[in-house]
């Protein structure tokens, strides 16, 4: 059986352009932009995001700041979006054949 994907809300404060431009096209490689310095990715394990969080971490300066949230299910079937755009909805499995 399939494990679900587990969703974050990715949010950074990152002063440096060339880190920032760096940081977004990694985050790019795991899920969505929905404003500039706010990403939903999706993960499949603990481990894979402890992985992306290790590529991220050198990247950055002592003043920046990198925060994850994670979305449940539920989370996000009550929020909302004002605007363009959508709620990360990936879904719970992904079946490969």
């Amino acid at each position: 059986m399939a494990q679900p994907i587990i969703i974050y809300a990715v949010c950074f404060d990152i002063s440096d352009d060339r880190i920032r431009r760096n940081v977004g096209k990694i985050l790019l490689g795991y899920g969505d932009r929905v404003q500039e310095s706010v990403f939903e990715i999706a993960v499949k394990t603990p481990y894979q995001l402890h992985q992306l969080i290790g590529q991220l971490r050198p990247l950055l300066e002592e003043s920046d700041k990198l925060r994850f949230y994670r979305l449940c299910a539920n989370c996000r079937e009550q929020s909302h979006v004002i605007g363009e755009g959508r709620i990360a909805d990936w879904p719970n499995a992904i079946i490969i054949c």
